[in-house]
């Protein structure tokens, strides 16, 4: 596997989940307000999946947050 891809899907997972569960949404909401399945939110947030670019814009949009935002991995803690 290739480190760099699943470290990349890692972080961003954790990064989305640190975002949504700032804005105190569950996955469940969060999936309602971009029309997915909270399944699919699970698999990227457990960093399962590598989600199109469009995707995470519509994540983005619903958290209310800039594509910048959702990358800036050095907000990520080390736990």
């Amino acid at each position: 596997m290739d480190t760099d891809l699943y470290s990349f899907k890692i972080n961003l997972g954790k990064r989305i989940k640190a975002l949504r569960e700032e804005r105190g949404l569950t996955q469940p909401v969060l999936g309602a307000l971009i029309d997915k399945d909270y399944q699919v939110l699970g698999r990227i947030e457990n960093g399962r999946v590598n989600p199109s670019s469009f995707l995470v814009y519509q994540i983005a949009s619903a958290l209310k947050v800039t594509m910048s935002e959702i990358f800036d991995f050095s907000k990520l803690s080390d736990s």
